[in-house]
């Protein structure tokens, strides 16, 4: 299926799906630098959702449809943890190599061979999913040759574009795996930063961390949210890189034990009379004063008049704990004495 015949408008992802569903068997040409192809960034398309390749291999291998990967430029199979989850099982599919000249017809043979007969030897492998064990007919021959030629013509094809791509100064580098566990703590914890790559001559972490080994793994603390750059660097100064960001939660600050002060200008008044209640506090996000008062600013000062004995209690508050002092107010009153009588019926007092 060429990407050119998709029709305009139509979900990319859904198209591909439904027609590979429809397919016998799938074949899967895997060249030696088909680990590593990127994008325009830097990123191993494998690793992108939306990758026709990886979305062909997604939708054969959850049918069951047979897939069969043809090695060609002397490439080998790729390990199951160098791909993504959804086609790791591809690595397990039993595939075979396609040389070039003179062993090129000789493989292409074996290919046809190999799909006319299930491993049982006889059974039509392209015919196994969908219909009943039959003699094959002379249309059935002609329909294998037909897509043997096709699939002769795909293989030259894909031969020249893989001798064209890796042709150069080497293999191109290829970030296999970049990742961190856990990728989101806590402030003060420790995350595991670890990484793969091929092909690569040099390979470096930044920031801060700088060379490292072509694969392995790294413990780090970091103490705000930090995006960490992975780059492999190969032969003929070609390199790739992937991002990988780690976010620390922020942990709430206790802040420092809350100091007051509480003063009065004068301890004791006469009933009626006034007098200054001050006060200072630090490191203080709540403060208030009682009884009657309520929440006043860090500092202040503010006249009373009570009617009777008080005691005024100054209370900060802070994440760190609470502090309070008291200060008290007594309240002087009149003596009156009664008249006393002389003798001489006159009023004295004293």
């Amino acid at each position: 299926m060429d990407v050119d015949d998709i029709p305009l408008g139509v979900d990319f992802t859904k198209y591909i799906d439904e027609k590979v569903g429809k397919c016998e068997v799938l074949l899967a040409i895997v060249g030696r630098d088909w680990l590593s192809v990127t994008d325009e960034n830097g990123n191993r398309r494998l690793d992108m959702p939306n990758d026709f390749v990886r979305t062909e291999l997604e939708s054969a291998l959850k049918r069951n449809i047979p897939v069969i990967p043809l090695l060609v430029r002397r490439a080998s199979m790729p390990d199951a943890d160098d791909l993504p989850e959804s086609i790791q099982e591809f690595s397990t599919r039993n595939g075979m190599p396609v040389r070039a000249d003179p062993d090129f017809r000789t493989d292409c043979d074996r290919l046809i061979d190999g799909l006319e007969q299930d491993k049982t030897g006889r059974r039509p492998l392209v015919s196994s999913r969908t219909h009943s064990v039959e003699k094959p007919s002379i249309w059935k021959h002609k329909v294998l040759m037909i897509s043997a030629i096709g699939i002769a013509i795909l293989l030259v094809i894909a031969g020249l574009f893989f001798i064209g791509y890796s042709s150069g100064s080497g293999k191109t580098p290829a970030i296999v795996g970049f990742r961190a566990n856990p990728d989101r703590i806590k402030q003060g914890s420790t995350t595991t930063l670890s990484w793969k790559t091929k092909y690569a001559n040099a390979v470096k972490i930044l920031p801060e961390i700088g060379t490292v080994e072509a694969s392995g793994s790294r413990t780090l603390t970091p103490t705000k949210d930090t995006t960490y750059t992975l780059v492999a660097t190969g032969s003929g100064s070609k390199s790739v890189k992937r991002n990988l960001s780690i976010q620390v939660a922020q942990s709430q600050p206790v802040g420092a034990f809350p100091i007051s002060r509480l003063s009065i200008a004068e301890d004791s008044i006469e009933l009626g009379k006034s007098t200054t209640l001050s006060w200072q506090t630090r490191h203080a996000t709540h403060v208030e004063i009682q009884p009657g008062i309520g929440r006043v600013e860090p500092r202040g000062s503010i006249k009373i008049s009570p009617r009777r004995d008080t005691t005024y209690t100054l209370t900060a508050k802070s994440l760190a704990g609470t502090a309070t002092s008291q200060t008290q107010v007594k309240i002087k009153r009149r003596v009156l004495t009664a008249p006393i009588l002389n003798p001489n019926n006159l009023i004295l007092t004293r």
